[in-house]
C-alpha cells in the first residue's frame, strides 16, 4: 500500500510540474501600434489627398481587433507608438479615445507621445500650420493620468500630474516585463527619471518605447533638434545601452520597417525594431505589428497585419524572427558580439 501510495504521490508531482512548465512555456503576444495621425485627421485634413473620407474606421479596426484576438494570441498588453493624431486638435483626441476605449478592461495598454501630439500652431502654408514646436498638448485631457493609475498594470509617470512619460508593468509565463513609454525626443531630465526607473527593476525585461528613434536605413537618428530634446543617437548612448535587461526598443515616425540589433555596455542584445504604414494607402489602412513570444524557442516572432484588408505582409522586413533568450533572467543574457548587427 505505502509503494503504492508513493507512486501515485510521485505521479501527481510530475504532473504538476510538468503542467507548470507548459504553463511557463505558453507563449504570449505584445500588440503595437504605429503612427494613427491620419485616421484622426480632422484639423490639417492631409488625408483628403485619398480621396476616401473619413478614415478613423481603421483606427477602430485595430483596436476592435486586438481585443477580439487576446484570448486567441494571448495578447498580454498594446503599445502605441505615437503619433496618435494629426494636429493635437480637440476632435481628433476624442476619435483616438473612442478607439483606445474598445480595449479598456479587455487589453491593457500604453502610449507614448509623437511630434503630431503636440505643440500645435497655426501658421500661412500649404498645412495650416506646424506640428511638434513645443509640448503643450491635449492628450492628457482625454488620457489622463488618474484614469490610468487605477490599473493594475500602470507603475508610474515623470510628471506627478501629466501622462506623457509613463511605465507599464506585466508578468507573463513567469516572467516579468516592464515598458517605459517616452516622449518624441525626450529631454534629458527625462531620460534619468527613466534610467532610474530601469535601474531600480533590475528582475524585469525592459522595452523602450519612444517615437522617432530608428530611420528606414536601420540607423538611429542623429539630427539636431530644434525642440529641446534627445534624438536616437543620444537616447541609446544616454540610456538604452547601459542596462542589461533592456532588450527591445520600439518606435515609429519614419515610414517605413527597419530592425537594427545593438549590443548594450553588458553586452546583452537591443533589437530596435521600426515600424510605420501612414505613408500607404488611405494613411495605413490599419497595417499593425504583433510580436509572439515563444519561451521555449528563445524567440519573439513578429507579424505585419492589416485587420481591415485581413491581409498579412509577408516580405522579409515584415515577417521575421527575432533571437532573444528567455530561459535565463534578463541580467545574465550573454552578448555574442560587439557593435552593431544587421537582423534584417
Amino acid at each position: 500500500m505505502k509503494i503504492q501510495i508513493t507512486t501515485l504521490l510521485v505521479f501527481l508531482l510530475s504532473a504538476f510540474n510538468a503542467t507548470a512548465q507548459d504553463d511557463r512555456a505558453e507563449p504570449f503576444t505584445i500588440a503595437v501600434l504605429p503612427d494613427t495621425q491620419f485616421y484622426c485627421d480632422t484639423r490639417l485634413k492631409l488625408s483628403s489627398k485619398w480621396g476616401n473620407g473619413d478614415l478613423r474606421r481603421y483606427f477602430f479596426a485595430q483596436t476592435r481587433w486586438v481585443r477580439d484576438n487576446r484570448e486567441r494570441l494571448n495578447i498580454a498588453i498594446l503599445v502605441h507608438e505615437g503619433d496618435i493624431v494629426q494636429a493635437d486638435a480637440l476632435e481628433e483626441w476624442a476619435i483616438a479615445k473612442e478607439a483606445m476605449s474598445i480595449l479598456d478592461g479587455k487589453v491593457p495598454y500604453c502610449m507614448c507621445l509623437g511630434n503630431h501630439d503636440m505643440g500645435f500652431e497655426k501658421a500661412d502654408n500649404k498645412y495650416g500650420g506646424n506640428i511638434g514646436v513645443n509640448r503643450t498638448t491635449q492628450f492628457n485631457k482625454y488620457f489622463p493620468r488618474e484614469k490610468f493609475a487605477k490599473r493594475r498594470e500602470f507603475g508610474g509617470t515623470f510628471d506627478p500630474d501629466r501622462h506623457d512619460n509613463s511605465w507599464y508593468h506585466f508578468e507573463a509565463t513567469g516572467m516579468k516585463f516592464l515598458i517605459v513609454a517616452l516622449e518624441y525626443n525626450p529631454r534629458d531630465e527625462v531620460l534619468d527619471w527613466a534610467n532610474t526607473i530601469v535601474a531600480e527593476h533590475p528582475d524585469h525585461r525592459v522595452i523602450a518605447l519612444t517615437h522617432s528613434y530608428l530611420k528606414g536605413n536601420k540607423t538611429r537618428t542623429t539630427n539636431k533638434l530644434k525642440l529641446k530634446g534627445n534624438n536616437g543617437e543620444q537616447m541609446w548612448q544616454k540610456f538604452v545601452k547601459k542596462h542589461r535587461n533592456i532588450f527591445m526598443v520600439l518606435c515609429g515616425h519614419f515610414s517605413g520597417e527597419a530592425v537594427l540589433t545593438s549590443t548594450g555596455d553588458h553586452g546583452n542584445q537591443v533589437h530596435q525594431v521600426l515600424s510605420d504604414y501612414q505613408g500607404l494607402n488611405n494613411g495605413g489602412e490599419s497595417w499593425l505589428r504583433y510580436m509572439v513570444f515563444q519561451p521555449e524557442a528563445n524567440k519573439i516572432g513578429i507579424y505585419t497585419y492589416s485587420p481591415a484588408l485581413d491581409k498579412f505582409k509577408n516580405g522579409p522586413s515584415s515577417r521575421f524572427d527575432l533571437d532573444y533568450p528567455m530561459a535565463l533572467p534578463p541580467f545574465t543574457v550573454p552578448g555574442t558580439t560587439t557593435g552593431d548587427t544587421d537582423k534584417n
